[in-house]
């Protein structure tokens, strides 16, 4: 007799199955109606993600993949911070038992490749034992690599490309495999091509050759190879370092090494060698770009709280129809997710194809440029992370959102304020300066150490210099024919107009190429069994000191008369002559002696130059000593040509000058002085760049979290202005009032950040110059411009409560 029974289903039944997305659709709903939050919130959080994701694709492609080699975590350096030589690397193979193999690499040989049919080209060389593929576990991409019988005598010559080169000078072509070339005037076998990417110790490396091991030749004992290793399985690295530690005196008696060799001798993991360089740097941009993403999701945070005045009618109607307050949150955590799970994608799809942008400004030293990607792992990483910071920022929110005070709400009266909402506020705008100001402090440290760096002088001008590199051939590697042919190219390129003078060096300075030798006074050598003190060697031509504007401290620069046929003579560097002699005048006319892989010279000492910065700007100049090109020839040779004009201008014509001479030879490396100089602050001036840029977006959103808090502050405070006004209280009191407000949160947020930041910079102590990384000017300018932005944020608002209306304000009430 029962009738029939009819189910409800409510929209607010939290069993109800289509619940989930009946969430969605209606957080979709909501954001439509609010397209300004919508809009705000995905905008904040997609730059937020988007910077996140492109930095985080450069660390995790530079340092935390694994090498792309077999078993990378076997791969160990040897001493990798010092060059050795074959013959130590020899007797490692003999008397280790710790490593599956030993190979060596020698890299950074300058070549001239010619092939028929290709205009000469300058290339960079490794030189390879021949178990050094074998022992990487790396394979080519076409053909072979180097194995063992290769470069040995009798063997073939042979190479192997990059695909750099394979790709820019060969087009691509499978069937260059086999083709013989000529590398500096020998013919070589092109055997193979390596992967995309493939690089090891040296960027930019373009081909690799054998590097035969014979006790016979002249540079076995020479230290320019650098010795990597398999450990065997179960070997630590430390273990790997106590068992070298223990042959150390073995090889001081049987090698004839002095008495503090090998005291620093150690063995690394390969990757470490790789990437520390680098990791300070990196491991910085990355903590930037966290608290970026931190900014946001705390300005997302607010923006929620600040909105929640607006939705209370809306959460209290749903609240009486009988929404449980679980309902509600759930409700609120969809909409909030929604906003954060678009702005983390927008922001990826920006990375996507911002990166490749990004990766063109990387210095070229840093290692692994081709490795770096959005790939799975950081479109997870920046997802989840983007998402899940932002849900967290906004809880407290809408923890308060969900708990509405029905009674005034539904009859259509304004709400108190809860006072732990606007504690909350307060807490999620200092928290805004806080990390706006940590940003800037870190900003600010990168570009006063830029600001030093420009303002170095390096010891040379460089206005109005062109460089470039002739990459002599074997048939010039001698002083009777190699000179002849650099003397026409020199005339030729004199008579440039606009061409003052021309010099040459083996290096340019900042190309990070150094060789050093000991180098000592010949009346004090060094005491038995003690290595001899060191100095870097150059070799100079013609005009080099006056197409530089080097100074000379002492004495005289080298003349043509300076040649084979006269008494060998020298010139050193003002540290050198401080250092050995105690003062540049002392120095002149001392005999010196330097001892290095070409064997030993003495030489007069007839001038002092000064110091120059060779190997970058942040390092002080080291002792150095110069040798007339005309005595000690030298190839291949970097030349200066300074000009009474724009050097660019010339790049057509030089060129054209030194293929009149010989069209075989390379001419390379045609640029400014300027412009080298300018590349060599390539890291320091990406970090400051992006550090500035990071601190720009931080405060932009301060500005726009710290205004909204202040204006609703002062909504909220409306009634109680307009009695104050309507009681006497003045204009100016009112807006002060505001201002103290704004200055509170900003007090508050300095002594939060101040500390922070003293702990955090303590990472950047390696890449500051000039500076401490506590500067006091940048730890009180910069809070100085947080106080001042601050005051400036409050200005509309204070201006808005100065002019409330009592009368209308009492009315309305």
């Amino acid at each position: 007799g029962q009738g029939p029974r009819i189910l409800t289903i409510s929209p607010f039944n939290s069993s109800n199955p289509f619940m989930r997305a009946h969430d969605l659709t209606l957080a979709f709903r909501n954001l439509f109606h609010r397209p300004l939050f919508a809009a705000t919130a995905i905008l904040m959080l997609s730059l937020a993600s988007g910077v996140n994701a492109a930095v985080f694709s450069v660390v995790r492609g530079v340092l935390l993949k694994p090498l792309p080699f077999q078993q990378p975590d076997r791969l160990v350096a040897f001493w990798p911070d010092t060059f050795v030589s074959n013959e130590e690397i020899g007797y490692w193979r003999e008397h280790t038992r710790s490593f599956q193999q030993i190979a060596a690499v020698s890299p950074g040989w300058l070549m001239a490749l010619v092939a028929d049919g290709h205009e000469p080209l300058k290339v960079t060389g490794g030189r390879t034992s021949d178990n050094f593929f074998h022992g990487l576990g790396a394979n080519a991409a076409i053909g072979r690599t180097i194995r063992p019988g290769d470069g040995t005598a009798g063997g073939s010559a042979v190479v192997v490309l990059s695909a750099e080169i394979f790709e820019r000078h060969f087009g691509g072509n499978p069937a260059v495999i086999g083709r013989t070339v000529q590398l500096d005037s020998r013919p070589h076998q092109i055997i193979g091509v390596m992967p995309r990417g493939f690089e090891f110790i040296e960027p930019g490396t373009d081909v690799w050759t054998p590097l035969p091991f014979d006790p016979r030749a002249s540079n076995h004992k020479a230290n320019f190879s650098r010795a990597v290793a398999r450990l065997r399985a179960g070997v630590s690295p430390d273990a790997a370092t106590r068992e070298l530690t223990t042959l150390v005196g073995a090889m001081r008696r049987d090698l004839g090494k002095p008495a503090d060799w090998g005291n620093t001798i150690r063995v690394e993991p390969l990757q470490q060698t790789v990437t520390s360089p680098f990791e300070s740097s990196l491991v910085i941009l990355l903590v930037a770009v966290g608290f970026v993403l931190l900014l946001a999701a705390v300005n997302l945070g607010t923006l929620v709280l600040s909105r929640s005045i607006e939705r209370a009618r809306e959460i209290a109607v749903r609240t009486a129809l009988g929404a449980s307050r679980g309902r509600l949150v759930r409700q609120l955590v969809v909409e909030q997710g929604v906003v954060a799970t678009s702005g983390a994608v927008v922001g990826l799809l920006l990375a996507y194809g911002t990166l490749p942008l990004l990766v063109t400004h990387i210095p070229p030293e840093i290692p692994r440029q081709a490795e770096i990607a959005l790939d799975g792992v950081v479109f997870i990483c920046v997802l989840a992370g983007t998402v899940g910071i932002a849900l967290a920022f906004a809880l407290v929110p809408i923890a308060f959102v969900a708990r509405p005070d029905l009674q005034p709400l539904l009859r259509e009266q304004p709400s108190t304020d809860p006072r732990g909402r606007r504690a909350t506020l307060g807490a999620l705008v200092i928290a805004q300066i806080a990390v706006a100001l940590v940003l800037g402090i870190g900003a600010g440290l990168m570009l006063r150490s830029l600001w030093n760096l420009q303002h170095v002088d390096p010891g040379f001008d460089a206005n109005h210099v062109l460089t470039f590199r002739l990459q002599t051939t074997s048939k010039y590697h001698s002083l009777s024919s190699g000179l002849p042919y650099m003397e026409q190219v020199v005339e030729r390129v004199s008579m440039l107009p606009g061409v003052v003078s021309v010099g040459s060096i083996q290096h340019l300075p900042m190309t990070g190429y150094n060789w050093t030798s000991n180098v000592y006074p010949i009346e004090s050598p060094p005491p038995p069994g003690q290595q001899a003190p060191s100095a870097t060697w150059r070799f100079v031509g013609w005009n080099y000191f006056e197409a530089m504007r080097i100074p000379l401290r002492a004495g005289r620069v080298f003349t043509p008369f300076d040649n084979a046929n006269a008494p060998a003579v020298a010139i050193v560097n003002e540290a050198l002559a401080r250092r050995e002699y105690g003062s540049p005048q002392a120095a002149l006319g001392r005999r010196i002696k330097a001892t290095s892989g070409r064997g030993i010279e003495e030489a007069t000492v007839v001038g002092v130059s000064a110091d120059v910065r060779f190997r970058s700007l942040d390092r002080p100049a080291s002792a150095e000593m110069y040798r007339p090109l005309a005595q000690t020839f030298m190839f291949p040779m970097a030349f200066v040509v300074r000009t009474s004009g724009d050097p660019t201008e010339l790049v057509a014509a030089v060129r054209q000058a030194a293929y009149a001479v010989d069209p075989t030879v390379p001419v390379a490396e045609l640029q400014s002085l300027d412009a080298l100089l300018s590349r060599s602050l390539g890291r320091p001036r990406l970090l400051a760049l992006l550090l500035s840029t990071f601190a720009a977006v931080g405060l932009l959103l301060t500005i726009v979290g710290l205004y909204g808090v202040v204006a609703y502050w002062v909504r909220q405070r409306e009634r109680e202005f307009g009695i104050r006004l309507a009681l006497g209280a003045g204009p100016r009191r009112i807006a002060r009032g505001v201002f103290r407000q704004g200055v509170l949160y900003s007090g508050i947020g300095i002594v939060i950040a101040v500390p922070t930041a003293l702990g955090l910079t303590r990472l950047m102590r390696t890449l500051v110059y000039g500076i401490s990384p506590r500067d006091p000017i940048t730890f009180i300018s910069l809070p100085l411009l947080v106080m001042a932005v601050t005051l400036a944020a409050c200005y509309f608002p204070a201006r808005r409560a100065a002019r409330v209306d009592p009368a209308m304000t009492m009315k309305s009430q």
